[in-house]
């Protein structure tokens, strides 16, 4: 029986010492990037795995995919985005006779080790990450390794990399030009943080309509609210005393929307006659608004079932991975008037 490859089996194989194999495994800042790959390189090229499954590296991985939340610890229940990707994972698991083990990534665990070596630990055939951030750690490292892998929400894509979201500058130039037929010119925009691709790109989306609109983008207009409602609810005061000839406002996520239309109703700052409400996702709560939130529709079913199907593209048909985008359509309520 061949031994177990070992931590020193690595150190030589990268040319470096043992201490530096160790630091680069556990996210030491002190190592330096091409250290870090060179020492991953090894790693896999070694097939090491740290973890006490090592001794059943040599056996065949399970017919299994992980569903990996990152950033668990800062998502919001109530909007029911992880319940139905989940739905839509399963959906494709079932059909494709996948098995599916769900896994959540905080911060601390994303320094510890990278998703690469979570997911050759735990001997899953390939994975559909959520809720990346482009300040992740290891977020490049997902392109370079050539385990299979799906984000949702980002752009990326490489040999054994794809990625899938909505088309998220048509969708959010969608909701600017509807405010703008309705004969609004001066449109805030609430996003969410900067971190996100889909941030950039629903920023995007609300410059190139304004633009198309003959309307001169203004980006004092565009503030962040973290994608949370509370966030909204709290910048709601000192945004509309910013701009007070403002009539209209996209916002990058319902919630958002829905705790920006809490404060209003406080401030006795009617929607939609003094001021213009379009969101972004339809949640379920949008349709219980008062009034009715005006929203885009993503199909995160339909995402995370693609998501699904373009791994296993992956690792049956052997395809290069490729950046699908997820079509979206206007849900038209109550939250925005006619000027």
């Amino acid at each position: 029986m061949n031994r177990l490859t070992t931590i020193k089996d690595v150190a030589k194989h990268a040319n470096v010492s043992t201490t530096v194999v160790s630091k680069a495994l556990n996210g030491y800042t002190d190592v330096s990037e091409e250290t870090r790959k060179k020492v991953l390189r090894a790693v896999e090229e070694l097939n090491y795995s740290p973890n006490m499954l090592a001794k059943n590296l040599k056996q065949k991985v399970t017919k299994s995919i992980a569903l990996i939340f990152s950033n668990f610890e800062y998502s919001n229940g109530k909007d029911g985005v992880l319940f139905k990707m989940m739905t839509g994972i399963f959906e494709a698991a079932s059909h494709y006779n996948y098995e599916v083990l769900l896994y959540t990534r905080n911060l601390s665990e994303q320094q510890d080790k990278s998703y690469w070596q979570f997911c050759k630990e735990h001997k899953v055939s390939g994975a559909v990450i959520t809720g990346l951030k482009t300040t992740d750690p290891y977020f490049l490292e997902i392109v370079d390794s050539n385990f299979p892998c799906v984000v949702i929400d980002a752009d990326i894509t490489g040999n054994s990399t794809g990625s899938v979201m909505t088309d998220n500058v048509e969708a959010a130039k969608s909701a600017v030009l509807h405010l703008v037929k309705h004969g609004h010119r001066r449109i805030g925009m609430v996003n969410g943080h900067n971190y996100a691709v889909v941030s950039k790109e629903r920023q995007e989306g609300y410059r190139q309509a304004l633009v198309q609109s003959g309307i001169e983008y203004d980006p004092s207009l565009v503030v962040n609210a973290d994608y949370t409602e509370e966030h909204a609810y709290e910048l709601a005061d000192s945004y509309l005393r910013a701009h007070p000839d403002m009539t209209a406002v996209f916002f990058a996520s319902d919630l958002m929307a829905i705790g920006f239309m809490s404060r209003c109703r406080e401030l006795n700052i009617d929607i939609p006659s003094r001021l213009s409400i379009i969101g972004f996702d339809d949640i379920v709560l949008s349709s219980y608004t008062t009034p009715r939130l005006t929203t885009i529709h993503q199909d995160f079913q339909h995402m995370a079932f693609t998501a699904f199907e373009q791994v296993i593209r992956l690792l049956e048909k052997k395809e290069a991975g490729r950046h699908e985008k997820i079509s979206f359509h206007l849900v038209d309520r109550e939250s925005v008037a006619m000027l």
